[in-house]
């Protein structure tokens, strides 16, 4: 490991929280879409999950665009489809957001011509759903395409956003949800709890699975320290791991409404600071020369 590595720090809060409620609204989305096929008492839920759709992913985008500086650049991003990850993220996230868009104004308001129309609301859902999942799983597509940083370039990266989102995304439909009548919290909120947990423990294997695969590279180790015992260990431990999992795992079981309020709250923290942990522990490759290696500086 070389000595003089350093984080980077071009990628702020900004990308952080675009990454975030991207991912949220997404899993907001998807939650919304599924309860909408399990009946009359998943309904208030299934409004809760598209309503969230759109807006979350639209303030994620103003994030996007105030790190980027310049609007224009966001249009500039969809060219090139063909070669280009950033490009067919873009064009993922805006069609994802066209369609959660045309969701809401035709089952919700001030249209409601698929309030009826059980069939094309769901097709219509479907069709969105696909799409939240790519923009979920583009989360983590996003930050290998383009930044050269091992610590990004895996497989595992995208897994854990769309596991992470998807959770995220469940408990900010239960968080609305608990404040619904005593029938929407006993019954489909407190199911859609306990779905969250199962979610939370296979974040938590997929989370280890992820650093642990951090050993081929040098610059790869240096991150995964980075996080575990480094100046970014006390935001994961704490802030992913016990106030992010743990926490919102342990209420969640506990199946007491109020709980669940809380827990979702400390999730759905826990979430944001997570992509937090993952830009603050993002290390560039040394230039290598033969059997040279130098370390530059990282701004």
């Amino acid at each position: 490991m070389l000595p003089n590595l350093k984080a980077q720090s071009k990628w702020s809060w900004l990308i952080a929280a675009y990454l975030f409620l991207a991912g949220l609204g997404g899993g907001a989305y998807l939650t919304g879409v599924v309860a909408d096929f399990l009946g009359e008492e998943w309904v208030g839920l299934a409004k809760i999950g598209v309503c969230l759709g759109f807006p979350c992913v639209a303030v994620g985008c103003i994030f996007l665009l105030l790190d980027l500086g310049k609007p224009a650049n966001f249009w500039r991003a969809a060219m090139r489809p063909n070669t280009s990850w950033v490009a067919r993220g873009t064009i993922i996230i805006s069609v994802f957001m066209i369609l959660g868009f045309i969701h809401i104004i035709c089952w919700l308001w001030p249209f409601d011509a698929l309030a009826t129309a059980d069939g094309a609301r769901r097709s219509l859902g479907v069709v969105g759903a696909i799409f939240a999942i790519g923009t979920m799983i583009y989360t983590g597509i996003l930050l290998g395409a383009a930044r050269p940083i091992a610590f990004w370039s895996t497989a595992m990266l995208p897994l854990l956003f769309l596991v992470s989102a998807t959770s995220t995304g469940m408990m900010a439909v239960i968080l609305l949800g608990s404040f619904g009548g005593q029938e929407l919290r006993e019954g489909p909120v407190h199911h859609l709890a306990t779905v969250d947990s199962v979610l939370i423990i296979l974040e938590m294997f997929v989370l280890a699975f992820y650093l642990h695969g951090m050993h081929q590279m040098p610059e790869a180790r240096a991150s995964a320290q980075l996080v575990l015992t480094g100046t970014v260990a006390p935001l994961f431990w704490w802030g992913v791991g016990v106030a992010g999992l743990i926490a919102p795992l342990i209420l969640e079981l506990t199946h007491v409404a109020p709980l669940a309020v809380i827990a979702s709250i400390f999730g759905i923290g826990g979430g944001l600071i997570l992509r937090q942990v993952v830009l603050s522990g993002g290390i560039h490759a040394p230039l290598r020369a033969g059997r040279f290696e130098i370390a530059l500086p990282i701004v």
